[in-house]
């Protein structure tokens, strides 16, 4: 095998376990979850259930922009909540989720703490993200 068919492959591998490591897990479907969870945020949740995973991703996300470019392409919701999310615990938690309830459970519960900081928090028009939440909105702007 040639150098360079080596080189290609290393650099293919190289790349794939970049994309895998790199890649953050389905947040919405723990945000919906959270918010399922209560009658106030009912009108929140009928409209992000209405929502394909793009836009639902734009709760956060500013639209169009790389997810994966510095700062994520985080709008000002965003920004906010990831202040308040510790990542890395998050991630281990959900990775393991699926075969221990107590690391499903971590996981909603580091996502559910880092959303309820930010729901107090005001945006620049003064309004806080609760009242955006409850009108049924999607909380981020900019």
């Amino acid at each position: 095998m040639g150098m360079l068919t080596r080189g290609a492959i290393v650099f293919a591998l190289g790349m794939t376990l970049a994309m895998t490591v790199s890649a953050l897990p389905p947040l919405p479907k723990y945000i919906e979850e959270h918010y399922s969870g209560s009658p106030e945020y009912a009108k929140f949740v009928e409209t992000f259930k209405g929502l394909d995973m793009e836009q639902k991703c734009d709760a956060c996300h500013k639209p169009g922009i790389d997810k994966k470019a510095k700062g994520h392409g985080l709008n000002d919701y965003g920004q906010v909540v990831a202040r308040n999310f510790k990542h890395r615990e998050f991630n281990k938690a959900d990775k393991l989720a699926k075969d221990s309830a107590e690391e499903a459970a971590k996981a909603k519960k580091l996502i559910g703490e880092a959303l309820a900081k930010a729901e107090g928090e005001r945006n620049a028009a003064g309004k806080t993200y609760t009242e955006l939440l409850k009108a049924g909105q999607l909380p981020g702007t900019n």
